[in-house]
């Protein structure tokens, strides 16, 4: 009899539990609805030229402030977790980066960044772009002309878009631009008949 006592204790004790759940879980969702209905309603898409707009702007920016070799300016456009493989295949990150410029070992002249092609996100939340880089540097006193594609991979966040990785591919002479590609050569095998 005991045993049956202690049963049915519980089974009422878990009836109530249960249905406590389940109230209040109906009233989370009911009090939740407006937002929902809110969030669902905001995910329109973005506007992908006023995001290309903004994204070029940005690295019109950034041309000038590594014009201006200012490192405070540069620093800016980098997210915190920035790295970068320069052309010679060195890994550098946002704080090597920016101490390369204060020092003087890198410095910028006329640099150009033309041909922009960029790549948002669907969201509108993120880009790849790529562009041609052109100009003088110096590095550890050596100035060269900089003839290069760049490749930047940016996220945009609430301080606005930040420059996250980024890669510098040297071109050689004679190297063709993305939009002079050749066309794929025709098959000229003889059909089977």
């Amino acid at each position: 009899m005991r045993r049956r006592i202690i049963v049915f204790v519980v089974l009422i004790g878990t009836s109530v539990f249960l249905s406590a759940c389940g109230e209040q879980a109906a009233t989370n969702n009911a009090t939740n609805k407006p937002a929902n209905a809110a969030n669902n309603a905001n995910t329109s898409k973005p506007d992908t030229a006023a995001v290309e707009g903004d994204v070029k702007r940005m690295i019109a920016d950034f041309e000038a402030a590594l014009n201006k070799n200012d490192a405070d300016a540069v620093g800016k456009f980098y997210a915190d977790d920035y790295s970068l493989i320069d052309q010679n295949g060195e890994m550098q990150t946002k704080a090597s980066r920016l101490e390369q410029i204060k020092s003087g070992k890198v410095k910028w002249e006329g640099l150009k960044f033309n041909d922009l092609k960029v790549r948002t996100h669907p969201a509108g939340d993120g880009a790849v772009v790529y562009s041609r880089a052109t100009g003088k540097t110096t590095m550890d006193g050596k100035t060269e002309e900089r003839n290069s594609m760049v490749t930047w991979v940016m996220r945009k966040g609430p301080d606005g878009w930040k420059f996250i990785h980024a890669q510098i591919t040297d071109i050689k002479a004679g190297a063709q631009k993305p939009s002079e590609e050749k066309p794929a050569a025709a098959n000229t095998a003889p059909a089977n008949k």
